[in-house]
């Protein structure tokens, strides 16, 4: 009976130290994830949602991370699907500015598509309206008018359509953890299973 008692004793500590083992993996795994988590979005301005009574000039993302300089793109478009964007996205660190034409009232949207520093694409749409007061309206219906008349000095360019890209700005989104990541976690997971197996032998072969 003292036998059997110290059998049970030992098998009990081995399920003890593999549970701890697996906590230990586990915790492991959530720092890992947690570390290696993409770019997000921390804030747009014009705030996305928001209405503003002044026409902005640009629109400036802020992301949680520093974004890679290369593949950042920003489109601008109105209700319409016009571009208002004006040359490309600059990207400084965390923040990537967008510089735009002149905006009249009206509902914008903003969709971005950027690569955060571990390699990830991130992409994500947002919108925000602008509300000018009535006279700043009026002006520029008049300028519009003016612009458009035959008799006038150059002719008013017509909105530019939006870039073929603009639909992958939009696309997809992020692609998770890193495959070098997920092999890392196999393998510690591997290693944890195996130890466990191996303290087992080892329960049994000292209670033998």
């Amino acid at each position: 009976m003292e036998s059997e008692g110290k059998k049970k004793l030992i098998r009990i500590s081995v399920w003890v130290a593999v549970l701890s083992m697996l906590l230990a993996v586990l915790s492991s795994l959530a720092t890992a994830l947690e570390a290696s988590a993409h770019a997000t979005l921390r804030s747009m301005t014009p705030a996305a949602g928001s209405t503003v009574k002044t026409a902005p000039t640009k629109v400036v993302l802020t992301f949680n991370e520093p974004i890679s300089t290369s593949f950042a793109t920003v489109t601008v478009t109105d209700a319409k699907g016009g571009s208002v964007a004006s040359g490309r996205a600059v990207v400084s660190g965390e923040t990537v500015t967008q510089q735009l034409e002149p905006v009249g009232s009206g509902r914008y949207t903003v969709a971005f598509r950027v690569v955060s520093e571990d390699g990830h694409p991130v992409s994500q749409k947002a919108s925000f309206t602008v509300a000018l007061p009535a006279a700043a309206t009026s002006t520029s219906t008049a300028s519009s008018s003016a612009s458009s008349d035959p008799g006038s000095a150059s002719p008013s360019a017509s909105p530019s359509s939006v870039p073929t890209g603009a639909s992958a700005a939009v696309t997809g989104s992020d692609d998770g953890p890193s495959t070098a990541l997920l092999w890392g976690l196999g393998v510690v997971v591997l290693a944890a299973v195996a130890g466990g197996a191996l303290a087992w032998q080892r329960g049994r072969r000292n209670g033998e």
